[in-house]
């Protein structure tokens, strides 16, 4: 009968213990969630055109001119048919809340009035600041470019210096003004220089409905990408390569410049704010590695990710998500 009791007692103490261990992990777990987010962005985080299908017709143009959707973008859509990334911290915990009053579709990380700098600074200005910030900048600091040799164009590629020194000042202005404990999660440069083979092979599936390459050329959509022939004295295989190498440099650089403030190695993030990158190299799932296809991207402008598109933007920045 002792013996029993002995045993009883010990079960219950090691439950106890597991409960009291488990508690403590949850309570761990929770800490770590934000309790506000935001993102600096373009028109990708603004949902642009996302829900479009076709450019041919009059009618199919009304969605196209209708621009940004926000109720579809990858960060706090509110559409049923895009799992954003809010929607699943809301999941984790109701109360947490987001907004992206600081993006706006155009915007680049270095050139333009609301570039990365100024996007920053407009984040820290929020009345009640945000401990988790997404970053998804980039295509358009390729896509307003003319050239990829800045021998051929007065508007050339950015330089490794000119990017690096853009990202720094943004992250400079945020880790030096959001709470002690905030996260900034860098989201890499999409690979813009797939999307002409993306738009072809949509354009082929829907002829009747879709024509890319008149779109691109009539509204100048990203015309280092799109534009299939000469284009300041660059041939397409001339500027997809230069494209190529560029977003594949920018997306190194931000994984530089994270590794670089998150460990305060270069002495510019005393507060210790957590900064990550969602790239790591190329064979690793990220923004910046994910080609997209003929279904990845709308039917408007045949350039920006389409409700699908947009899900997986939102799959792939929250697979990576260091507060999740």
């Amino acid at each position: 009968m002792t013996t029993i009791k002995q045993s009883s007692y010990s079960y219950w103490r090691f439950v106890v213990a597991t409960l009291i261990a488990l508690g403590v992990s949850i309570q761990c777990a929770q800490a770590d969630l934000p309790t506000k987010a935001t993102a600096a962005g373009d028109s990708i985080t603004m949902g642009f055109a996302a829900d479009c299908t076709g450019n041919i017709w009059f009618w199919d143009l009304f969605c196209l001119l209708g621009g940004d959707q926000p109720e579809h973008s990858w960060f706090d859509g509110s559409a049923s048919n895009v799992y954003s990334v809010y929607d699943r911290y809301k999941n984790l915990d109701s109360t947490i809340k987001a907004n992206k009053n600081a993006a706006a579709s155009g915007s680049e990380m270095r050139g333009g009035s609301n570039n990365f700098a100024t996007q920053a600074n407009n984040i820290v200005a929020q009345t009640t600041k945000p401990d988790h910030v997404e970053v998804l900048l980039g295509g358009n600091d390729i896509c307003n470019r003319g050239c990829t040799d800045p021998a051929n164009c007065n508007d050339p590629l950015y330089t490794d210096s000119q990017w690096r020194s853009s990202v720094q000042t943004g992250l400079d202005t945020l880790v030096g003004n959001l709470p002690s404990g905030s996260t900034v999660h860098l989201g890499s440069v999409p690979r813009v220089q797939d999307l002409r083979a993306a738009g072809l092979a949509l354009q082929s599936k829907k002829s009747w409905t879709v024509n890319c390459e008149s779109l691109w050329s009539t509204f100048d959509v990203c015309r280092i990408a799109t534009n299939g022939g000469t284009m300041n004295g660059e041939s397409f295989q001339q500027r997809y390569n230069g494209v190529n190498q560029a977003q594949r440099r920018y997306n190194e650089i931000l994984a530089e410049e994270a590794a670089a403030y998150n460990s305060n190695s270069n002495g510019r993030n005393s507060r210790g704010i957590e900064v990550v990158a969602d790239y790591v190299d190329e064979n690793t799932p990220s923004a910046g590695t994910y080609v997209f296809g003929p279904n990845d991207i709308d039917g408007g402008d045949c350039f920006h990710p389409s409700i699908r598109g947009q899900n997986l933007v939102a799959d792939t920045l929250w697979n990576s998500n260091p507060d999740n």
